[in-house]
């Protein structure tokens, strides 16, 4: 496919307490990134990366925490968390069109975030960290087993965000596209330009 793009489902808590059904449906379109842990090669992605010790069949894909697909994901899962770092288990739905073979790809499932809290241990993150390690550690199939002890889940997350180009990457220090174009919005002592060749600059990922 030359843009992997596909158009992800989930499920919103009803604004409406007293509405029939609990939940609305939410749907936009994202770019596949790859399966996780297997991310593909980009000679521009300067980040480090994990040895190839695992493969797996889990679709990811990356966005702003400020997205309302991010709560969305955690408050429809069944044991939903307070939304502030990794968790979910919310359901989804994901659909690839094809055009060239005219072929439409469904994917149902559930969703997990993996945020910058992720190699916290639990008594200093949620119960969230704990969740989305075991719901996706059971799916990692190992391939290699030198070198297992040494894969680490935030250098797999640092990974993806460089491969994003610099121009996505400089997206998370802008405003979200909902703030109207009439209010203010500082970015304080921030550059763009030198935020696209940082990757680990607090205040750009604390939006990924």
């Amino acid at each position: 496919m030359d843009s992997p793009e596909f158009v992800l489902t989930s499920l919103e808590v009803a604004k409406d307490k007293d509405a029939p059904i609990p939940y609305v449906p939410r749907a936009r379109t994202c770019v596949f990134r790859g399966m996780w842990a297997e991310l593909p090669e980009n000679k521009h992605n300067k980040a480090p990366r994990n040895e190839p010790i695992y493969q797996s069949d889990l679709l990811t894909f990356t966005t702003d925490v400020r997205m309302d697909k991010i709560p969305q994901i955690i408050e429809s899962s069944k044991n939903h968390e307070e939304v502030s770092g990794s968790g979910g288990g919310g359901p989804i739905e994901a659909v690839f069109w094809v055009k060239d073979v005219m072929t439409q790809w469904r994917f149902r499932g559930k969703a997990y975030v993996v945020g910058p809290d992720i190699e916290h241990t639990e008594s200093k993150g949620t119960s969230g960290v704990a969740t989305v390690k075991r719901e996706i550690g059971e799916r990692m199939r190992v391939v290699k087993e030198e070198g297992k002890d040494s894969w680490s889940w935030t250098t797999e997350l640092t990974a993806h965000f460089g491969n994003l180009s610099p121009g996505m990457r400089g997206r998370y220090v802008n405003p979200v596209g909902r703030i109207p174009i009439f209010k203010e919005f500082h970015l304080g002592h921030c550059s763009t330009v030198v935020l696209s060749k940082q990757l680990t600059f607090p205040r750009w990922r604390n939006g990924f």
